[in-house]
């Protein structure tokens, strides 16, 4: 009896982890950069700061702030970035279309053409970006 038990049970348990391993995987690449300067330029829908609203487009925080731009590949949407980081060097991620930035404990120029006075009829609104972080999160 406990051995037809176990034999269900070993069979039951080959079912499940070839139903697991046939599944799709996604994965995101995560890269971390700490004590960076960041240079941001492009194209994004989605651009957006904790507890900030964006005033004519133009912010430069006097107080840290995390920031997050996003380019969920929309038509249009492209970002092209460059960060220097004491412990990486340098990295550079050119015209990516689909690519979210995190930037923690930020202090720099900050302007989203979203919220501007000037360029608010560009779909999506031009991003640009000069600033030093103390995280910066990118996945890509």
């Amino acid at each position: 009896m406990q051995n037809r038990m176990l034999k269900k049970g070993l069979v039951i348990g080959v079912i499940c982890v070839l139903a697991l391993v046939s599944l799709p995987t996604l994965t995101a690449d995560v890269e971390y950069y700490n004590n960076s300067i960041v240079l941001i330029a492009g194209k994004s829908n989605s651009t957006y700061a904790i507890s900030l609203w964006w005033k004519i487009g133009l912010y430069i925080p006097v107080v840290k702030r995390h920031f997050f731009i996003v380019a969920n590949g929309e038509e249009g949407e492209s970002l092209n970035v460059l960060i220097f980081s004491r412990n990486h060097g340098l990295a550079a991620y050119y015209n990516y279309e689909d690519i979210r930035i995190e930037l923690q404990r930020t202090r720099g120029v900050f302007y989203w053409g979203g919220n501007s006075l000037l360029f608010n009829h560009s779909t999506p609104p031009p991003v640009f970006v000069l600033c030093r972080a103390k995280s910066v999160y990118v996945t890509t």
